[in-house]
């Protein structure tokens, strides 16, 4: 499970399971986060790609494999 890790200057979020909705972006009065912020973190309180397509996740490549040219055909058998 990620969980969304605001930088020190932000606001605390709602609550510890509070997640941005899609489309969220932070008071642009709000000041820039560090360089290299991770705005997410596992269980373990590590640094994490985050949840595919949320605010500060690192997703660009998996969104593109994730992809499929509209000529590929798949089959389930």
């Amino acid at each position: 499970m990620h969980r969304f890790n605001p930088p020190p200057s932000w606001p605390e979020p709602p609550t510890a399971a509070w997640r941005p909705p899609l489309g969220w972006e932070p008071d642009p009065e709000w000041p820039d986060a560090p360089a290299g912020w991770g705005f997410w973190i596992n269980r373990h309180g590590r640094k994490a790609s985050g949840p595919i397509g949320a605010y500060g996740a690192i997703d660009a490549g998996r969104l593109e494999l994730a992809t499929a040219h509209p000529s590929l055909l798949l089959m389930h058998s």
